[in-house]
């Protein structure tokens, strides 16, 4: 069995907390704000619309602020860890977005927060399988631009790195 190497090997991948910390305080903040916004706005119209129309673009509207914020916080992430590489970049990316992914779930004024309801509330099969499949697919798109926006980052962070030496250089 032949083992992959990735990059050129001289240096070793690092890893760095303080990066996925920033990056998740910004995803975070992201939805945040934009879910309080769309709670605004659906429960300004809330006497003019059905019930079940609300509750959907709620589930639609959170999902967005989550894949807004996955996308951000990834990209905030590999650029504070100066992941030069794409390796890194995709391990910050990772982790953030795991990290990310398990705050979002017990996050009371998420529309996700499943997790902060009592013990006296009962939800029917329904509402737990059509809130279920949100999460999984909301899960899966927050995973890849949560990576893409890591390796946006990366490609970044490498493009200042290379105009940096290059101007070392003609000095």
């Amino acid at each position: 069995m032949a083992l992959m190497r990735f990059g050129d090997g001289r240096k070793a991948p690092t890893f760095h907390w303080s990066a996925v910390a920033a990056g998740l305080f910004v995803a975070l903040g992201i939805h945040i704000v934009l879910t309080s916004f769309g709670l605004g706005i659906a429960f300004l119209g809330a006497e003019t619309s059905e019930g079940g129309n609300m509750a959907l673009g709620l589930l639609i509207w959170s999902g967005a602020a989550w894949i807004v914020g996955s996308f951000l916080g990834g990209y905030i992430t590999a650029w504070v860890a100066d992941a030069s590489r794409y390796i890194e970049g995709l391990f910050h990316g990772l982790v953030l977005w795991g990290t990310l992914t398990f705050v979002i779930m017990f996050l009371p004024p998420s529309t996700m927060g499943l997790g902060t309801m009592g013990a006296d509330t009962f939800l029917s099969t329904a509402v737990i399988s059509s809130v279920s499949w949100f999460v999984a697919i909301g899960g899966l798109l927050s995973l890849g631009t949560t990576i893409w926006g890591a390796l946006v980052g990366s490609r970044v962070v490498e493009r200042v790195e290379t105009k940096a030496a290059e101007a070392a250089r003609a000095a």
